[in-house]
């Protein structure tokens, strides 16, 4: 009888380890996934189930960045990729075993995480409050995603609790409790204007234009003649009028080029390097007002035509900046520096000219080439690229 046992025995254990081979070969079945290095579990599991609110919570941030982008919120943009960094960290102890250990979010430990999200009045002079469509779109994405995190802080729970309810990862669970107040805490830096970013200048895309000197301006439209303003332009005292008149040069013409008030000293044309081709002239990459130099064009209106020996240039891209904005955006006179444009296309330029004077509005203007190139829409803003 006690031989019979010892062969049985022998045998399942023959069997098991053929078993396991023979399930290691196998393909994994569809209802089931891998825990840990070889081990398998339903795919109901509540481990499994957590690292899929782990993964629902990282791809809602990324949505919420994308929107920040968006809307220039830079600071707000890369505090949402550091709780990305931190959700990934979790989800690696969690497959590893390995303790998650001491960690600060947006330079917080989690007891002063704890502490700014319960008294936001001591930290950001605001009570809390219940988030509604008045806070704006960015309130809105944000307490979605704290709902996200405490859903997922939820799924932690059920994954390590035991039959007694005591929890085998409090480390985890502590994490993602903070996580739901960290974002408590970004709704109030967001409502108390930290997210703000003050180095944003918005983008004007100029198109052809020309400047007529008075003397050119009679010479076109009569004696005595008053351009027309149509609008005006964001630099002060400059507009656009409804006058338009032909550029012509040794290959072709540009029609229906736009005047823009008041007149100049001297008459200049400003278009774009493309438009030199039309032209067929190579005009040099100047500052307005800057025309020694370059070449010539005819002016046209109707039967009346006029030569200039010299003014036709390619704007230089450049930033106007209001003196009172000169501190801000850390820019002096005539100074050179990179803009990052944030267009659907972003691009960075560099030697864009700053020019400082009581007498602008802070624009930075670019013509259609460069517009093009970035993805230019209207409203589009760059910031200064240190």
């Amino acid at each position: 009888m006690g031989q019979q046992a010892a062969e049985n025995l022998r045998q399942m254990i023959v069997e098991a380890v053929s078993a396991a081979i023979a399930s290691r070969q196998k393909v994994k079945p569809e209802y089931m996934t891998h825990l840990r290095g070889d081990t398998l579990v339903f795919k109901d599991h509540p481990r499994i189930a957590l690292r899929g609110s782990i993964d629902a919570l990282e791809s809602e941030i990324i949505l919420v960045q994308i929107r920040a982008r968006e809307l220039h919120f830079t600071k707000l943009y890369r505090d949402l990729e550091e709780t990305i960094g931190a959700i990934r960290w979790l989800l690696r102890c969690e497959v590893s075993g390995e303790p998650v250990g001491e960690w600060t979010l947006l330079g917080l430990s989690p007891k002063e995480l704890r502490e700014h999200s319960h008294h936001p009045s001591q930290y950001y002079g605001m009570r809390h409050f219940l988030p509604t469509a008045e806070h704006g779109e960015m309130v809105a994405h944000l307490n979605h995603l704290r709902t996200k995190a405490r859903e997922t802080e939820l799924a932690a729970y059920r994954a390590f609790k035991g039959e007694q309810g005591q929890v085998s990862r409090e480390d985890i669970l502590t994490a993602f409790n903070r996580l739901s107040s960290l974002y408590w805490i970004m709704m109030f830096r967001y409502l108390t204007g930290e997210y703000e970013d003050r180095e944003l200048v918005e983008v004007e895309a100029s198109g052809r234009h020309v400047h007529l000197s008075p003397a050119d301006v009679e010479r076109l439209f009569g004696r005595g003649y008053t351009l027309t303003r149509v609008r005006d332009l964001s630099q002060p005292g400059q507009f656009v009028c409804k006058e338009r008149v032909s550029v012509s040069g040794p290959k072709g013409t540009l029609k229906n080029v736009v005047v823009l008030g008041p007149p100049r000293t001297e008459t200049q044309v400003e278009v774009s390097l493309t438009d030199s081709l039309t032209l067929g002239i190579k005009p040099p990459v100047r500052q307005s007002g800057d025309i020694a130099g370059s070449p010539g064009a005819v002016l046209s209106f109707g039967e009346q035509q006029i030569s200039i020996d010299r003014g036709v240039i390619v704007a230089k891209r450049h930033m106007h900046v209001a003196a009172a904005d000169a501190e801000r955006l850390k820019v002096r006179d005539n100074e050179l520096v990179s803009i990052e444009v944030m267009g659907s296309r972003p691009a960075i330029l560099q030697d864009t000219v700053v020019r400082v004077s009581d007498k602008y509005a802070t624009y930075v203007h670019i013509d259609y080439d460069e517009a093009n190139a970035c993805g230019y829409e209207k409203g589009v803003s760059c910031r200064i690229v240190r």
